[in-house]
């Protein structure tokens, strides 16, 4: 691909804090959080004092969305009472207690390789290192050095442009419209002889009609003209050569075909607008700001005023797309060294995806205590952080020593 296609960035106002949900708190009293940069330099990040903009009445949440500040004494009365009143109404569960109702795919990976340490990250997001520092669990340089890999790969086919927002509504505009290009590119492509490559694609919905609804970004798309399919491609850095585990692998394959059933049902026409509007508690009929819609307007797609128009013309331009997903992959990519790839592809099951989210909707139901490794893949636990306090570790080494004795 010769010329560079356009990946939209929203900026959000200032008052907008994408770390409430996220702070570290000790006795009711925010801590210093110590984040590590990419080249592995410390910056100690001490609380600031946040001011709520009296136009602005709802939050977000996810690792890929922004939160509101809570100063109490800017709040409006109106606005504590509603937020009370949703928190009442709101299910005590995981899926709505720690997501909201959405979560992310990475989630469900999470889920699958332990369920016990998902639910010690939304306890406990933070550590305490051996240097006396408040860190986040997932800061390590290894995952920055991942994200900064993936950032370059996206940059070798994009060109990002940031557009200035002001509502929650512009925001989710902008990442339909990110939806909307890539797929406008694939239904345009003009070269039947190369493949068209799109990266970062946006992605949501509740497959199978489930309970569940998920939200992601596919790493990327790429579709053959010469055989008319459609492939999703999942990004992998690894910090050795070994190849990852059968465990590794499999979640990443689920990860994959949790992304390629959730556009073949977006492609098919299977979604549920008014279910994405409440999911992510959005506006539907809120009049995006100048700068979404000028963008819109300059990208010739004319007529979009709300974020319901942005999404009826999503739809529609999923429905055009020429075939669903057949093909699925995975590359790894040495952080040392990026010559170093594999690259695995897999057929789809979907029967044993479906059986997958169905036997995980309990435990985000809160209907089935969260569940920890079994024996065979006690391996897991030397590398989690939560070891020294995880409840289940404990029972299943006392299960062992009870089997033990009884053998002996």
């Amino acid at each position: 691909m010769n010329e560079r296609q356009l990946i939209f960035e929203s900026v959000l106002p200032s008052e907008l804090d994408p770390s409430r949900f996220s702070k570290p708190i000790i006795d009711g009293v925010e801590q210093p959080l110590t984040i590590t940069s990419i080249t592995g330099d410390n910056v100690v990040q001490q609380p600031v004092e946040k001011k709520l903009a009296a136009s602005i009445e709802y939050d977000f949440d996810d690792d890929e969305l922004v939160a509101f500040a809570e100063n109490l004494e800017n709040i409006p009365p109106e606005i504590l009472l509603k937020e009370e009143k949703q928190k009442k109404e709101r299910p005590n569960n995981p899926l709505f207690k720690y997501r909201r109702g959405v979560i992310s795919v990475s989630d469900l990976s999470a889920q699958i390789w332990c369920e016990q340490q998902l639910t010690y990250k939304f306890l406990y997001p933070f550590i305490l290192n051996d240097d006396g520092e408040i860190k986040r669990v997932d800061d390590k340089p290894h995952m920055l050095r991942g994200t900064s890999l993936h950032l370059e790969r996206e940059l070798e086919i994009q060109i990002k442009v940031t557009i200035e927002c002001k509502t929650r509504e512009d925001s989710y505009g902008v990442r339909l419209l990110n939806m909307i290009q890539g797929i406008h590119g694939l239904l345009t492509w003009n070269k039947p002889n190369e493949r068209y490559i799109t990266r970062e694609m946006p992605i949501f919905g509740n497959m199978y009609g489930g309970k569940l609804y998920f939200r992601g970004i596919i790493d990327e798309i790429n579709f053959d003209p010469r055989t008319n399919q459609l492939e999703v491609v999942e990004f992998k850095t690894r910090a050795s050569k070994t190849a990852p585990k059968a465990q590794q692998t499999y979640t990443h394959e689920i990860q994959v075909n949790i992304y390629r059933t959730l556009l073949d049902e977006l492609i098919q026409g299977q979604v549920d607008k008014s279910l994405y509007f409440q999911r992510f508690n959005l506006k539907s009929t809120m009049l995006l700001s100048d700068s979404v819609t000028n963008e819109y307007n300059q990208r010739g797609f004319t007529n979009v005023e709300t974020l319901e128009n942005a999404f009826d013309l999503l739809v529609k331009l999923a429905f055009q797309m020429p075939t669903i997903t057949t093909n699925g992959a995975i590359e790894y990519i040495l952080q040392s060294d990026k010559t170093w790839k594999h690259r695995k592809e897999f057929e789809r099951d979907e029967r044993h995806l479906e059986e997958l989210i169905i036997k995980s909707e309990p435990f985000w139901l809160a209907t089935r205590q969260p569940q920890g490794v079994d024996i065979e893949d006690a391996y897991k636990c030397q590398w989690c952080d939560y070891k020294d306090i995880c409840t289940w570790r404990e029972e299943k080494s006392n299960e062992f020593s009870r089997k033990k004795r009884r053998l002996n």
